[in-house]
């Protein structure tokens, strides 16, 4: 008996099967699946197609935002705008105040400003100087170029920030005559182009480049260019020659960063940009722009103005044209609150006048004078020359933020960066005995060796020879890159010899500095404005005070101000209130320092001679005499009648107290050098102040430290390196007859004390 017959296996397809068999196996395949089943690669598609409807939905509804947002600008523009037809070209006052709101300065519209004059009667130079530079396509566009829109506008974007300038003088004329607001915003500059296009829908080209000449403002309290070439040449303005036109051309974008009276390199260069770009325009031939380029210009400056603190205004509206514009700032209609305070500007302009007084006999016949918050930057008075007004000593020039040679008043930054770097403490030991540095063989004041001094003492005494050796320990590099960190704006040299004061400086920047000593080591840049109100008495603008930068710890900041607290009274200056101070004087006394601090208060003068007299030396004036007659005076009188109160200094935790070093091993070996077998001068009795882990042993020979014999106000105290140049005065004050010694060829170009 035989069970039931197994199926037959299937038999493998065949070419000529294959079909048949593979439909079996795909029906097969299909009955083995899931219900809903999908290939994955349609599920995915599915899932993107889904992705990308939500995103597209996101993206839809953004864009109608954006568009409404657009729209809603332009239509809030459009219903606030002004008439263009009335122009007001009349403008409005400038009023500046102190920090008490008392009055400083007021620029009334009344004054040069209405000078109008018809186009014909503006020479044709002023005419094409002014569209070369200004608007080259003047006479091709509608009120706005909008290629020279889309070109600032990706210039903008790479430099990620508002950099290239793009108004048209149809735009600008809309601008200081029709909105007359200093501040920038989106809207602004949307009402300004479609004012700009209904001007040119109303006026001529010529007409509106007659009230544009005659509304822009040029400095000096000119408005319009027959003001401008009345107060700049003395003539009128069909009578400017080439180069007077391209010179008055160039101001507009800067009237006080390109004031010819304060800047002349600067108008001379912005002359040359207005004439190449006139050759451009085909206007004139390279040939007729080199004879303007060498044309001599004579200057009048012929301007009335009443200021209490004439510089400081000055650098506020320097201040204001770089953040709202000069057309819009200069147009007036708003008040200013600044930092300055008038009883002490009123004090240092008294300090500035007593120094001429004492000074003047030995060629001093300008200087200047600077006091600074150090806890927030402001700046509360402001001496640019000793008289505005004179000429003679190129009064206008503010000196205050000019470039010139600090001399030994550089010297903290070197001892500082010494110190913070452990490469040198103040009870180390420095060889105060003349010899050869990298740019030659060098000496003191005095011809005098003192031998091996402390840090301490080196500062104190303000001797050079050490003060080279620590720019050698801390590097001088470090030391370079340090000083910039403390506020120092400007190029300094990779030498040696920037630690006496080889390199300019602007005391503007020397006082920031000096604040962070004052500060515990916080930098604050300097602030002049706090708050910008249009005529409604509405705030326009209230800067935010720039924070503070933490550049070295308050302890390392004490270091310095420990050993500079007793200047004072080392150098007989005379002072009554306890302010930590420096001098410094350049050679063949070009310049003399006196930069002082206390806690709450950074004080900074200068004196110099500045006339064209063929020499700008003065005989024999150290900066310790800038510190006993200017600073003394504002010390000991001003402060007291502007009812200043001076804080005193205080010691910070973490310093720890010691006796001067007996070797040089608590530092790095490398920086800093032995004592020589001759044997120290300084005396185990001064008390140190040291970084924890730095602190000395006890010297075991200690011998007494000399001492200079400072005198009166005119006898030279600090002392004043000739770098192998002339002799320079004995403590005495009487000059060495002492041979002088002969310089290498790469000898130090300066001198300081």
């Amino acid at each position: 008996m035989t069970g039931p017959r197994p199926p037959a296996p299937e038999s493998p397809s065949s070419p000529n099967g294959g079909a048949q068999g593979g439909d079996v196996a795909r029906r097969r395949a299909s009955a083995a699946k899931p219900a809903g089943w999908r290939p994955n690669w349609f599920q995915d598609r599915l899932e993107w197609l889904k992705v990308r409807r939500n995103w597209m939905t996101v993206a839809g509804i953004a864009v109608a935002l954006v568009l409404l947002l657009v729209l809603g600008t332009f239509a809030y523009a459009y219903a606030t705008l002004p008439d263009p037809s009335r122009l007001d070209l009349a403008g409005g006052d400038i009023q500046i105040f102190d920090r008490n709101n008392h009055l400083i300065e007021q620029r009334n519209s009344q004054g040069v400003r209405v000078i109008p004059v018809e186009l014909r009667d503006i020479s044709p130079n002023i005419q094409n100087a002014t569209i070369a530079v200004e608007d080259k396509h003047f006479y091709q566009h509608g009120g706005v170029d909008w290629g020279r829109v889309i070109k600032a506008g990706i210039i903008d974007v790479i430099a990620r920030k508002p950099q290239q300038g793009a108004s048209t003088i149809t735009e600008q004329l809309a601008k200081i005559a029709i909105l007359q607001s200093p501040k920038k915003t989106i809207l602004r500059k949307l009402r300004e182009a479609m004012v700009a296009t209904a001007l040119e829908s109303k006026y001529k080209k010529t007409e509106i480049l007659k009230l544009y000449l005659n509304s822009i403002y040029y400095g000096h309290h000119a408005t319009g260019v027959e003001a401008a070439s009345e107060v700049y040449f003395g003539k009128k303005a069909k009578d400017l020659t080439l180069g007077e036109a391209a010179l008055l051309a160039g101001l507009p974008n800067g009237p006080t960063y390109f004031d010819p009276a304060l800047h002349k390199e600067r108008a001379l260069a912005r002359q040359a940009v207005v004439l190449d770009a006139m050759v451009s325009s085909g206007m004139i031939t390279s040939a007729q722009a080199e004879q303007a380029k060498n044309e001599p210009l004579k200057f009048v400056f012929k301007e009335n103005r009443s200021s209490q603190a004439p510089h400081f205004v000055d650098y506020v509206f320097e201040q204001l044209e770089s953040a709202y514009g000069a057309s819009a700032v200069n147009k007036g209609g708003f008040s200013v609150k600044t930092t300055l305070d008038l009883n002490l500007q009123k004090a240092a302009e008294q300090a500035v006048a007593v120094g001429q007084q004492r000074l003047g006999s030995l060629g001093a016949d300008n200087g200047d004078f600077l006091a600074m918050d150090p806890k927030t930057g402001q700046i509360l008075a402001m001496v640019g020359s000793a008289d505005y007004l004179n000429n003679d000593i190129k009064g206008q020039f503010n000196v205050v933020t000019a470039l010139r040679q600090p001399g030994s008043s550089f010297k903290p930054y070197a001892y500082e960066q010494a110190f913070r770097s452990h490469k040198l403490t103040m009870g180390n030991m420095l060889d105060d005995t003349s010899r050869h540095f990298a740019n030659g063989q060098f000496h003191d004041f005095d011809y005098r060796d003192m031998g091996m001094i402390t840090a301490h003492s080196a500062l104190l005494l303000s001797r050079n020879i050490p003060a080279l050796e620590t720019m050698q320990a801390a590097g001088v590099d470090s030391v370079v890159n340090f000083a910039h960190d403390m506020g120092i704006t400007t190029p300094l040299k990779s030498e040696v010899t920037t630690a006496i004061g080889s390199s300019e400086v602007r005391m503007l920047d020397h006082a920031v500095g000096y604040g962070v000593f004052a500060n515990g080591g916080m930098r604050h840049d300097p602030v002049s404005v706090l708050e910008v109100k249009d005529r409604g008495n509405n705030t326009l603008d209230k800067p935010n005070a720039p924070g503070g930068k933490q550049v070295i710890s308050a302890q390392e900041a004490y270091l310095i101000t420990y050993i500079l607290k007793d200047y004072a009274s080392q150098w007989n200056l005379g002072w009554n209130k306890p302010f930590a101070g420096k001098s410094g004087t350049t050679n063949n006394y070009r310049d003399a320092w006196m930069m002082a601090y206390s806690p709450n208060l950074v004080i900074g003068a200068w004196v110099g001679h500045t006339a064209d007299s063929g020499n700008q030396d003065m005989n024999g004036v150290y900066g310790s005499m800038v510190g006993s007659s200017v600073l003394r005076d504002f010390i000991n009188n001003g402060l007291t009648q502007a009812h200043f109160t001076v804080e005193t200094f205080k010691r910070p935790d973490g310093l720890i107290d010691g006796p001067p070093c007996a070797s040089n091993a608590n530092v790095s070996p490398s920086s800093s050098p032995s004592p020589s077998p001759s044997g120290g001068s300084s005396s185990s009795s001064e008390k140190e102040l040291y970084l924890p882990g730095t602190e000395c042993k006890p010297a075991p020979t200690p011998s007494p430290t000399p001492t200079p014999s400072p005198s009166e106000l005119l006898s030279p105290l600090p002392s004043i390196v000739p770098s192998g140049l002339t002799p320079s005065p004995s403590p005495s004050g009487s000059p060495k007859s002492s041979p002088t010694p002969t310089p290498s060829p790469a000898a130090a170009p300066t001198t300081s004390p």
